[in-house]
């Protein structure tokens, strides 16, 4: 009961919270740069090299996004337990 809570806010915040928190110059730059230079190196892999560097990319997302997970999990225990002082 008390994850699936959990996981309500995550998903909450990920869609309505932190999206407008990255609407900024320096983030949209990040972004294009790192969308320009990965579409760049593409271009020098084969099919084959194409087909391994995306399965590790997911599996890079999984782990990245299960860190992401544990870090708002730490900060809503942190308020709570500041709410409580």
């Amino acid at each position: 009961m008390m994850q699936d809570l959990i996981d309500c806010l995550y998903f909450y915040s990920e869609d309505h919270c932190v999206l407008q928190r990255l609407e900024t110059p320096e983030y949209r730059r990040a972004v294009f740069g790192l969308e320009r230079d990965w579409q760049g190196f593409r271009t020098l892999l084969t099919e084959d090299q194409r087909q391994q560097l995306d399965s590790l990319l997911s599996r890079q997302f999984t782990v990245k996004h299960l860190e992401s997970q544990a870090v708002f999990r730490s900060g809503l225990s942190i308020g709570l337990e500041l709410a409580r002082l």
